[in-house]
């Protein structure tokens, strides 16, 4: 993980990439808000809402994905001492788009799954808990659609192998990741808390909240790139 932290460092042009993913999802996010505006200007049926909501969910995940595998192939050429090239990462993630689109299709299905899981009383730590499991079985399937080329299916399947194998070095980085942004992490949520509720009135004080919550984004984005150079740092030397 620290290998993964220095190289993000001397690389920075690896954030660009969830700063593009952000701006897209924003669009992509907007559009569907309109949508449902619309729907809820003329007075339609709920079941209408439907197909928005899971149609908007798909392209937002879809979107995301997109990024995080140009993200990925862009962290492999950093690891070899190249220059990362944003056009060359975004064609590989374009000539992957069918394993994309078929994987955003699997994250849907399984989130709305657990998510219907934790909705029911009693079962909303096991809901958790089997989310963090997926999350964890499936941090290799993006280095697999970029680096190898495999299907979503494929990469499911040989991302449960490789994190069964590897689950000790995965959890305890991984774990480690998580503990190191707590601090900055409940600072944003305090933060952006206080903003919301309008209790700051002064300009200065405003000023001074939004810049929290502004570094507390950028730490966000990067401790995202940091986790995904390392599914593609322990992928390789997983593969090796």
């Amino acid at each position: 993980m620290r290998a993964s932290f220095d190289l993000v460092r001397r690389r920075r042009r690896l954030l660009l990439f969830p700063a593009m993913s952000t701006a897209c999802l924003a669009v992509t996010a907007g559009f569907w808000i309109y949508e449902g505006a619309w729907l809820y200007a003329i007075d339609s049926a709920w079941f209408l809402y439907v197909p928005v909501v899971v149609l908007g969910l798909y392209s937002l995940t879809v979107v995301g994905i997109f990024f995080n595998v140009a993200l990925a192939g862009a962290a492999a050429d950093a690891i070899d001492g190249s220059k990362p090239s944003l056009g060359d990462a975004i064609n590989v993630a374009w000539l992957r788009f069918g394993a994309i689109a078929t994987w955003a299709a699997y994250a849907v299905f399984v989130s709305l799954v657990l998510g219907l899981v934790k909705s029911v009383r009693g079962l909303r730590w096991a809901g958790t808990a089997a989310q963090i499991a997926w999350n964890f079985a499936t941090i290799f399937v993006v280095p697999l659609i970029a680096l190898d080329g495999e299907g979503a299916s494929s990469a499911r399947k040989h991302s449960f192998s490789l994190a069964k194998e590897n689950w000790r070095a995965e959890s305890g980085w991984l774990g480690a990741l998580r503990v190191a942004l707590i601090v900055p992490m409940l600072l944003f949520y305090v933060d952006f808390r206080v903003l919301a509720s309008g209790h700051v009135h002064s300009f200065a004080g405003r000023a001074l909240l939004g810049a929290i919550l502004l570094a507390g984004f950028g730490v966000a984005v990067a401790a995202s790139v940091v986790r995904q150079v390392f599914a593609v740092e322990l992928y390789r030397a997983a593969k090796t």
